[in-house]
C-alpha cells in the first residue's frame, strides 16, 4: 500500500489528532494535581523527597487508575461517574484504535473528512472535561 499523500485535509486531521491527545493529557494532569493534596495528607513524615515521589508516581499512572483514585477521595453523582467512564472509553479509543478503525480507507478523502469530524467532536468533549477539572471552575 502506498504512503498517504500529504494534503491540506490530512494535515488538518493530524493537527486535530494532536489537539485531542493534548486535551486528554490535560485531563490527566489536572486529576493528578487534584489528587496530590489528599495523597500528601495520607503520607506520614512528608518530606520534599516524598512530595516529589508522590507526584512522580501519579505522573506515570494511566487515566483509568487516576479516575479510580479520584473517586476514592471525592464524592460524585452517578452522572459524573458515567461521564468519567465515557471519557476513559473515548481516550482509549483515540489512543489505541482511532487510526486502526479506518486503516486502508484513510486514502479516501471522504474518510479523512469523516475522521476530521470525529476528532472535532472528541476535542469538544475532552476540552469540556478538562476545563471542568480546573480549580478556577469551582469558584
Amino acid at each position: 500500500m502506498p504512503d498517504l499523500q500529504e494534503t491540506e485535509q490530512l494535515s488538518e486531521l493530524y493537527r486535530l489528532y494532536g489537539i485531542a491527545a493534548h486535551n486528554c493529557c490535560n485531563i490527566e494532569y489536572r486529576i493528578v494535581y487534584l489528587l496530590l493534596g489528599p495523597k500528601w495528607k495520607q503520607t506520614a513524615g512528608l518530606t520534599p523527597e516524598k512530595v516529589t515521589e508522590v507526584y512522580d508516581k501519579f505522573q506515570s499512572v494511566p487515566l483509568g487508575t487516576l479516575l479510580n483514585e479520584y473517586k476514592q477521595h471525592f464524592d460524585f453523582t452517578e452522572k459524573q461517574i458515567d461521564l468519567m467512564k465515557d471519557v476513559l472509553e473515548k481516550r482509549n479509543y483515540l489512543t489505541h484504535r482511532f487510526f486502526g478503525e479506518y486503516g486502508k480507507k484513510m486514502h479516501d478523502p471522504a474518510i479523512q473528512k469523516q475522521m476530521v469530524a470525529e476528532l472535532k467532536k472528541l476535542i469538544i468533549v475532552f476540552q469540556s472535561v478538562s476545563r471542568s477539572l480546573d480549580a478556577g471552575a469551582w469558584k
